[in-house]
């Protein structure tokens, strides 16, 4: 831990007495002055740290309508105000003569504990004429939302096979090879799905070229450095290192009573296979690691002989181990069961058809807004997306984000931005944070589940103050 980290620590107030807090759980409560994130497993109290921390906020000198609270449930946040709601007068039973907490009761009214996509809707209703938006829309029902998404994809196919559109002969084959037989459903589909998830992206259209375009690779050097196999080195290290944990499980288990000790020998001899695995994915280059899959071989298990062994745990060390075995051959044969240059080739093969798909989305995300603009309609990705157009200044550009004046008022308004189950935040959700929250040490408290994701943005930012359970770093 650095020194800086130490005097945070240090400097904390004392826990109230009888408090139930756990040390850790205190550390994240009173906290303050940086970014904040508190990184825990589901069940750990998260939740109950983020409405003690606001209580303890409002209970002395910040008012609550300076606090932006953002949960993701309409009935997360409605609880979470009536906690903040009965705290507080609880607070003023204590101190009848406060004004401070009686001028809070009265502004819970106006209190921005709310969901994302109610703060985006305010965003938008308050500032409409910057995106040219009819101030009498309305969001579309599920219903309304497929049949239009349909009409609008009828359209664009009923043009792209005219072959009117740029790209129509591309688009022809991307018909012939991922249409049905009886129609281009789906092909529909895939289309929709990719518009879909491209929304998750500040910048949906960008994204979907960027992606197209990482299919043109010309030889195997560049194969070596394309986000294709960075990823799946990435990948390929996680399941290594799940395999290392499952055969060292199973080692575990030979030492039990009634364990399969005469198993120990194999799997220590498995662990040393997998860890020459590990060691040519974090040091060697793609093809020497597909040498290192093929090469690798395990042997056979000892018998057991004699009646002292637990038939149970013989057979949990012995699946552990063939979990083990069957994702080695699994990898080896979906990732290395040919060379670098057919790879190379089938990227080739495949960068046309995938250019013409992303511009069939961006096609479809264009006219699918327009459709919708035309009938005074907007869906929740559009909430989104326009209140990222209102927050983000002309001259922002994919990675490099400006915040407009507006975004500018926000970060006066809010003195501290609180966000509950941040691991489930998007990327567009991530940038609408990022452009309303204050620079330098920042004025962010976020709690999430570490289990269920890797925190994109935040954990390289030298100035995040990250707090786990049980451990503590500043993430310096």
């Amino acid at each position: 831990m650095s020194n800086e980290f130490n005097k945070v620590v240090a400097t904390l107030p004392p826990k109230p007495e009888n408090s139930t807090w756990t040390d850790d759980q205190w550390k994240a409560v009173v906290t303050g002055g940086r970014n904040v994130l508190v990184a825990a497993a589901a069940g750990s109290g998260k939740t109950a740290v983020l409405v003690e921390r606001i209580i303890r906020k409002i209970s002395s000198d910040t008012d609550v309508d300076k606090l932006l609270v953002a949960t993701f449930t309409k009935a997360a946040a409605a609880e979470m105000k009536e906690r903040i709601t009965l705290a507080l007068e609880k607070e003023l039973e204590a101190q009848p003569d406060s004004d401070h907490l009686r001028r809070q009761l009265a502004l819970m009214g106006r209190a921005s504990i709310t969901t994302l996509h109610s703060f985006c809707m305010d965003v938008i209703r308050r500032h409409y004429p910057l995106i040219g938006l009819d101030p009498g829309f309305r969001i579309a029902n599920e219903t309304e939302s497929e049949l239009l998404k349909l009409d609008v994809m009828d359209e664009l196919f009923e043009y792209m096979y005219s072959g009117e559109g740029e790209g129509a002969a591309a688009f022809l084959e991307l018909a012939e090879r991922y249409g049905g037989e009886r129609g281009d459903e789906p092909l529909y589909r895939l289309v929709g799905q990719l518009h879909e998830f491209a929304q998750s992206h500040p910048w949906p259209a960008y994204w979907l070229r960027q992606t197209a375009a990482a299919f043109e690779i010309g030889n195997a050097r560049e194969l070596e450095a394309s986000p294709w196999v960075q990823s799946m080195h990435r990948d390929v290290l996680l399941a290594l290192s799940g395999a290392e944990s499952q055969l060292e499980e199973a080692l575990d288990i030979t030492r039990l009573a009634g364990g399969p000790a005469p198993y120990a020998e194999t799997f220590d001899e498995d662990l040393s296979v997998v860890r020459h695995i590990r060691l040519a994915a974090e040091s060697g280059s793609w093809s020497s690691l597909g040498d290192a899959f093929r090469n690798a071989a395990f042997g056979k298990l000892k018998a057991l002989r004699g009646d002292g062994y637990d038939k149970s745990l013989q057979e949990e060390a012995k699946s552990l181990r063939e979990d083990v075995k069957k994702l080695i051959g699994s990898i080896a044969e979906e990732l290395f069961g040919r060379t670098s240059e057919q790879f190379v080739e089938e990227l080739r093969e495949l960068a046309p058809l995938m250019g013409a798909l992303s511009e069939l989305a961006v096609s479809f995300g264009q006219r699918y807004e327009a459709a919708k603009r035309d009938k005074g309609l907007l869906d929740f990705g559009d909430l989104e997306h326009y209140c990222l157009r209102i927050l983000r200044d002309e001259s922002s550009e994919p990675g490099h984000l400006v915040p407009s004046s507006a975004a500018e008022e926000y970060r006066v308004q809010f003195d501290e931005i609180l966000l509950d189950e941040y691991q489930d935040t998007n990327m567009v959700q991530e940038a609408i944070v990022t452009l309303i929250a204050r620079e330098g040490r920042g004025n962010l408290f976020m709690v999430g589940d570490v289990k269920q994701s890797i925190y994109r943005f935040r954990l390289a930012e030298p100035n995040l103050f990250l707090t786990k359970y049980k451990s503590y770093d500043t993430g310096n």
